[in-house]
């Protein structure tokens, strides 16, 4: 069950300048902006890639290029392009954090959980890192932890949606389904909620025994097969 579910709910929420001349480096970059915005990745990322080559202490250069990579599913080439943005600007949170989610969507979870922990280190301030960590810990069946590093999350940002919202699976997860429905309830039935919050709630109110009002609140956006899917979460909790 907790590889099925995991997976599925977890994931997972990013100026140039330099020795080749600011002018060119800008005009490449909006060129990468079009090309993006035509749906032609690959030349954004090539037109990315050789800001970056140029301008290879530039910490902006590196991390657009990483983002790049990743929103292209490129994680071992965003894995190493994040590093060269760590490299060049060691206390860059979105380059740091960036790293750890491209290791753990390539599907090195143990290289994630050491980057999250190199995160923590040096920005300790940061509750996404603490988040981030709680998922690869997760990742590995090891919830208690886990729910440790989330807790951790919203000490430090209470307002930390996804720290709250993978608190609530990992509770759910370990058999703690009443204390995932308390933790996640109001988040997830409020208007903004994202449909992560949603179904993970559901799962916790599954998980609960409260199948109907699992269904309901995925009637939604399911329509009918709410109930199959219920029916399909209450299976998989039982290990059937």
């Amino acid at each position: 069950m907790r590889k099925i579910v995991i997976p599925f709910l977890l994931a997972g929420s990013l100026a140039a300048c330099g020795s080749g001349g600011g002018g060119d480096s800008d005009q490449r970059l909006r060129m990468a902006s079009a090309a993006l915005a035509s749906g032609n990745t690959g030349a954004a990322v090539g037109l990315t890639g050789s800001i970056a080559q140029d301008n290879p202490r530039d910490a902006t250069a590196q991390l657009r290029h990483a983002e790049m990579l990743a929103g292209s599913g490129r994680w071992p080439e965003a894995v190493e392009a994040y590093r060269r943005a760590i490299g060049a600007d060691g206390a860059s949170a979105p380059a740091r954090l960036g790293l750890g989610r491209a290791l753990l969507r390539g599907g090195d979870v143990p290289a994630a959980e050491a980057a999250f922990r190199e995160a923590i280190a040096a920005l300790p301030r940061e509750a996404g890192a603490q988040s981030g960590l709680g998922v690869t810990l997760d990742m590995q069946g090891r919830h208690d932890e886990a729910q440790a590093a989330y807790r951790a999350a919203l000490a430090l940002n209470p307002t930390h949606s996804g720290a709250r919202t993978n608190l609530a699976l990992s509770l759910t997860l370990s058999g703690r389904s009443e204390e995932a429905v308390q933790t996640l309830e109001s988040v997830a039935r409020a208007p903004q909620a994202t449909p992560r919050q949603r179904h993970n709630l559901a799962l916790a109110y599954t998980a609960a025994g409260d199948a109907p009002r699992a269904a309901e609140l995925l009637a939604p956006e399911l329509g009918e097969g709410s109930r199959d899917a219920v029916s399909a979460w209450r299976a998989a909790l039982q290990g059937s």
